[in-house]
This record gives structure tokens, sequence and C-alpha cells, in this order.
């Protein structure tokens, strides 16, 4: 029995091996019956000893750049105590990267209950982003060990049917060996879903407390005494602890970098500026964001985040170049840039976010957290109904505007508010008026079309019920458990939610509203952007599971989820006898695209900052129409329609143009506008958005917003060949147009000897015939 569970194992070992990025694992050193907690050799992936503990790495290389292929979560447990909380923390981040269409493939470390949850994605992550991961990932689950993450270089994890040094193997729980390596290899998720699993992780941890470690004396004893002009600044105000590897960190709760320091991160310095000087300011960056030292070497080693850390990787040589420092090297600067920047980080005056929670919400963000709990409180019926969906997405984008503008009180343009919900203008107006008139919303200053101001709202505290078969009372009171009255007839019991910002409302709300805006819900109906949601936040649905959440009957969901399927963007699979859904990876923008309703949305956002130019413009008309004979003799004539607008002249100074017959008109003055307010730019950009799946607002769309595509670096042409590439799948006679990996490279090379081969002996015919 033993015999043939080793050989299953090592069977299971063989497959894993298929997916190692690298030719070569690293094994674990000693003897049978007494191996040692270090994996110091390494050994060839087809020259492994099943019997021998060996460890994967996880990245590979290119161009000088790590990449993950594989993102396994590795949850110790050390003692057989330890198993539960192992577990527990497993099941959470499977969850998490389950509700991001990721795959996760969970695992048996060995005997003392330790979980590995395996990640795969084939095209590759960037490190900084799996650092993230690790960071908010190690908030949640006090179980991980973030080591393998933070090291792209020697970063390694034992994969299932690898022994294990204290007995036993690694084991898969959930897979098989060929279901495991399909999930994590050909099927894996893209690399964009690991961004919205970071932001995902990084949102949840948000709202958790951090343990903090016993705090550290000010200064290492062995470090050098503090500059003078660090010693300046001040007494330390910043608590300094000490991390697992007795490097100085300051006590703060880990978050991101900001948008400046990693601007700083990533600023290209010239010979003629000093190199040195440039590490500090990051460095210290890390320090006030809760990074330890290792997190901050992890950054300093990679060269495509860190380009102004270049004098850590490189020392200048005497005729001006560069060359590469020893890694021993590297570390030992970095120490010492790091303990300087936590002296300096100690010193820095606190800020609101430095005392170890996150920051108090404002008014506006608890207004918007009260809103959404309230729209839960009313149930899924409330929202599944005819006009649910357009109510619930223009509720959300007024929150969305309440965020940005800092308070409750806003300005609910409807033709923003239609491109925020995902509708057209007509319909947000509609479902304005539903939700003033069934108390969610109350006017706090009525529309003044001469003035270009609409009408104003704010959320309600009470509302009187009118004579409406179709009205349905706003919630107020959360903790009361009301569910406000239905007066329909076939009125039914509320459900509970499927998602509440509780931490982080803007990045709750920009998720909310890039999905109601996607052009697909076009064709599809946005009652099936409500079931893909449920079907993204519950873990492995039913098909009853998602009519309880959404609200509708089994037949209407089952309908929703055949149309998901359709389109890719819906898979249903078997577990324990049960079918279930789960979200694909494909982008909706990509959907969209297949039913011929991309650009929809970015076309209404346009056309939105159009309409709103052409308005300024006929209300300027308005007033010129008004004035008296001798006022307007008096201002003399006005330029034409068509006129350029210089710096100091206001748009509304042309004349309007108008028809034969002195009409208005009003198509002629939108075709002016556009072209003057570079309509074809912000489509660009706006199209772009979409394809990104970024939030459209069509106040902050512009000409020049759209990104200009990057050169590539020069090459030489690609001659066609006879052969059919297996990398870029250029047909015969067809031009190769990938570069990705020696491998590729050796073939593309013996395509063009081919192709200048096939060209000489042509050419040989040539002649011959002439």
């Amino acid at each position: 029995m033993h015999t043939l569970e080793s050989t299953a194992h090592a069977a299971t070992l063989a497959q894993f091996l298929t997916l190692s990025p690298r030719a070569q694992v690293r094994a674990v050193s000693g003897e049978s019956g007494r191996w040692r907690n270090t994996y110091g050799d390494t050994v060839s992936v087809d020259k492994v000893d099943p019997a021998r503990p060996v460890a994967m790495y996880l990245t590979r290389r290119h161009r000088g750049v790590y990449r993950y292929v594989l993102v396994p979560l590795d949850l110790d447990a050390k003692h057989q105590a330890d198993a539960q909380q192992a577990a527990t923390d497993a099941e959470l981040l499977a969850a998490a990267a389950a509700a991001e269409g990721i795959e996760p493939v969970p695992a048996r470390s060995g005997p003392t209950g330790g979980r590995h949850v395996w990640l795969g994605c084939a095209e590759g992550v960037s490190s900084t982003v799996v650092q993230r991961i690790a960071r908010a990932a190690r908030v949640l689950a006090p179980s991980l060990d973030v080591a393998p993450l933070i090291n792209p270089k020697s970063g390694a994890v034992r994969p299932p049917g690898a022994a294990h040094r204290f007995g036993g193997y690694s084991e898969l729980t959930a897979h098989s060996a060929d279901q495991a390596v399909t999930a994590l290899g050909a099927a894996s998720a893209p690399a964009e879903a690991f961004a919205r699993l970071a932001v995902r992780l990084e949102t949840m941890a948000a709202g958790r407390p951090v343990e903090r470690r016993p705090e550290a004396a000010p200064e290492d004893a062995t470090a050098a005494p503090v500059p003078p002009s660090i010693a300046a600044r001040g007494p330390v105000v910043r608590p300094v602890e000490q991390d697992a590897t007795g490097a100085p960190k300051i006590a703060t709760p880990w978050r991101p970098l900001g948008e400046r320091a990693v601007r700083s991160l990533r600023r290209n310095l010239t010979s003629r500026q000093n190199h040195s000087d440039w590490a500090h300011a990051p460095a210290r960056a890390m320090a006030l964001a809760g990074w330890t030292q290792a997190e901050g070497l992890a950054v300093a080693l990679d060269p495509e985040s860190s380009p102004a850390l270049e004098w850590l990787r490189t020392e200048r040589q005497a005729d001006g170049t560069r060359a590469p420092r020893a890694p021993e090297q590297t570390t030992r600067l970095w120490a010492r840039v790091w303990w300087l920047a936590v002296q300096d980080a100690a010193r820095m005056p606190r800020r609101p976010q430095d005392d170890g929670a996150s920051h108090e919400r404002t008014d506006a963000e608890r207004a918007v957290v009260d809103l959404f709990a309230r729209m839960r409180a009313a149930g899924p019926r409330r929202w599944a109904r005819a006009s649910g969906p357009a109510d619930a997405a223009v509720l959300a984008a007024l929150a969305w505007l309440m965020l940005s503008a800092a308070t409750t009180d806003v300005s609910a343009n409807v033709r923003r508010l239609g491109v925020l919900a995902g509708y057209t203008h007509q319909t947000a107006n509609l479902a304005l008026w539903r939700l003033i008139r069934d108390g969610w919303l109350t006017v706090t200053a009525e529309a003044d079309r001469r003035a270009g101001k609409a009408r104003r709202v704010t959320l309600a505290t009470a509302h009187e019920c009118p004579d409406h078969d179709g009205h349905r009372c706003a919630i107020y009171d959360v903790s009361a458990g009301h569910a406000g009255s239905d007066r329909r007839r076939n009125a039914a019991a509320p459900y509970g939610p499927l998602g509440v910002p509780t931490t982080d409302a803007p990045a709750y709300l920009r998720a909310l509203i890039t999905h109601q805006q996607a052009d697909v819900w076009h064709d599809l109906g946005h009652h099936a952007a409500r079931t893909l949601q449920a079907v993204r936040d519950l873990p492995r649905p039913t098909l009853r599971a998602l009519a309880a959440a959404t609200g509708y009957n089994t037949r209407t969901t089952a309908g929703h989820l055949q149309d998901l399927q359709g389109l890719r963007l819906v898979t249903a699979e078997s577990h324990r006898g049960r079918t279930v859904f789960k979200a694909a990876s494909r982008p909706l923008h990509e959907a969209a695209q297949e039913t011929g309703a991309a650009g929809r949305l970015a076309a209404l956002a346009v056309q939105a900052r159009v309409d709103h130019e052409r308005h300024v413009w006929w209300t300027a008309e308005e007033e010129w129409s008004a004035l008296p004979r001798q006022e307007k003799r008096a201002r003399g004539l006005r330029p034409g329609p068509d006129q350029q607008v210089i710096p100091s002249m206001a748009s509304g100074a042309r004349a309007y143009p108008r028809r034969p017959d002195g009409r208005p008109d009003h198509a002629a003055a939108r075709r002016i506008e556009a072209e003057r307010i570079g309509a074809a730019g912000m489509l660009a950009h706006a199209q772009q958005l979409a394809q990104a799946g970024d939030l459209i607002d069509p106040a902050h769309l512009s000409a020049t917003g759209a990104d200009q595509p990057k050169r590539g670096p020069r090459r030489g042409p690609v001659l066609p060949a006879r052969h059919r590439c297996p990398h870029c799948h250029a047909a015969p006679g067809e031009r190769c147009v990938t570069w990705r990996g020696e491998l590729t490279a050796r073939w593309h090379t013996a395509r063009r000897t081919a192709a200048e081969e096939t060209a000489e002996v042509t050419r040989r015919q040539h002649r011959r015939s002439a």
C-alpha cells in the first residue's frame, strides 16, 4: 500500500513539474530521515528524486525581469494546533481569488496540517502586484508565509506530490493532477485578474487591525549615528519596531505606495544626476507606508519597478558606463539606505493614518455606506423589477458623485448620470424621478436652464407616499428592520445583500460603476448584469442561490446564465454533485465586441459633452435675442457660427447657426461644437477607458487623453517563411510578430533563414528563365 501511495505521489509530482518555469528546482539539504529546513541544492527537473523534498521556482525571467507564473499562498502550521488556523486562512484566500475569476487549487502541505493555495497565470504577473497580494493577504491570514512571494529570484514552494521533510507528501484536496495542471497552466487566469485580487485583498485588509510587534530600540547598536540633517527634524514621533528579520521598521499598518512615491521610483535619471541622492525619498515613502526592509529590497532589485534606484544595482565606471554590482553589495547598500529612511520617517510629523487604523470617514462616505445598507435592506426583489436595475445604477452614480464632491448635496445632471449608470439620459431621468417619488432622494434646488444648472438632490430622510401602484417606500432605519411599504399585489419578502462597501467605498463604487457601464448590457440587459455580479460575489453559487440573491425566479435566472455562457462570461461546472457557476475571466469589452455593442457608452459620453457645449451656446443665443435692439447695435455684429474661438473669446459670443428660414439649426451647432472641443479625441479617450475596463466620466474626458501607441524596439524585418509559426500563429507566407523568449527567437531565425533560401532559389530561377 505504501509503495502504491508513493507511486501515485511521484506521478502527481511529475505532472506538476511540467509547470516549472525553470529547468531546475531547489532540493532540501541533508539525508533521508534527517532533512534540514534549507533548500540549498538545485537539481534538474528531469532528475528529481520523488523521495527527496523539492521546491519549485515560481517565476520566469525575461530580459532581466521576473514574472510570477505561479502564485502559491503558503499557510504554515508548525504544529497540529496551528492546522485549524491554516485551514481557515486557506479557505478565506481561496474564496477571494475565486471571486476575481482565478481558480484556486488547494493542497494539504504535509503531516503538520499546513495548506497551500495555488494560483496560476501563464502570461505572468509582475512582482509588484504579487507583493501587494502578499502584504494584504498577510493581514487577513496570520499563517501566511510571504517569503516566496517577495523574493522573485529565489522564492520557491513544494508542489503537490513533493515529499515533506517530516514524512508524508503534499496532496491535492479538490482537484485531480490533470485538473490542477490545466487550471494553473492552459486555463489559468490573466494578469489583470491578479491586479483585481490585489485591490480586493487590500480593501478587505484596510479594516483589519494590525498586530504590532514589540517596539525596538530607536537606533540599532551596530548602526552609525543619525546624521545631523535627520536629527535636526526633532525627536522620534513614530514608534520604531523590528520586523521578523531584525531590521528596523515603522510601527504602522502596511499600505500601498502613493502615486507620488511610485512616480519617484519610476523616474529615469540622467548621467549628470547623483543617483545616490534619489534613493532616500522612495525608501522613506516605503518606511512611512509600513514596508519592511526586505519588501523595499525586492523593489530595488527590480529594474522595471524602480529605475530611480539604479545606483543600488549598478556602479559607475571610469568611462561613464555602469556595471552590475554583486547582490551582496546591493543588499548592504540598501540596508544603510533603509536605516536612514526609517530614522528620517520616525521624526517626520505624524498624520492621521499613522495611528494604526484607517482614516476617519467623511460625512459623505458615511452617508454612502448608509445608503447601500438601506438598499440592501430593501431586498433584491426591489431591484429585480423592470425598473430596478436603472434605479440602483442611478443611486450608485449619485453615490459616486457624492464621494467625488465630498458632500451629499450634488448636481444631478441626467446626461452625466446616464453615462455613469450605463443608460441613456432619458432612462436616467425617469429613474431619478422614481427615486424622488419613492423617497430615496429629495430635491434641494430646482434646475435653472438659463444658468446651465441641473437640479440638485440629496439623500432623503422622509417622504409622503403617493397614490401609485408601483410605489415602494425607501428604507430609512436599517436597524429597525423596516422593509418598506409595498403596494403591489404580488409583493414578496426581501432577501439579503450581495455586496456593500464596508471598508473602502470609493474602490467598491468604482468597480460597481465600471461593471454597469459595460456595453454588453445593451444587448443582454442590465438584469443580466445583476446576475453576473451575483456570480462574482457568491462562492460557487447554484441556480437557486443566484435566484435568491438577485430576486428573480429560477427561469429568468437560467435565461440570464444561458446568455452569459453564450458569451463565455460564465462557466458551469459540477461540484459535489451540483451544478455551480463561476465567472470567467473574459473582459466585458471583449464580449461587447462580439455582440457589436462596443463603443456605445463611449459615444454617449462624448455626446453628453457636446450637448452641454451646445446648450451653453444656445443659452447665450437666447440672452442675445432678449436684448433691446439698441443694445444689440451698441455691441456690434457678432462673429459667425464657424468663427474660431480664440482664448479671450467666449464660446457663446458667436452667432448661433440658423437655417435659411431663420429657425435655429441645432444639428449644425452640435457638429461645430464637436469639432471645437475635439470630440474625436474624446471618443478615442472614452473607447480606451472602456477597453481597459476603467470608469468613464464625461466630465473627465480629454481630447488628448488617449495614450499614444508606444514604439517598440527596432528590429530587422521578419521575412515570411514556408512554415506556420507556433508562437505568433502566422500562416505560411505571413510575417512573424512575436518575440518572446529564446525558443521563439530561434524559431524565427530558422524561419528567416528558410525564407532567405527560398528567395535565393526564386531569384536563380528568374535569372535562368531570363
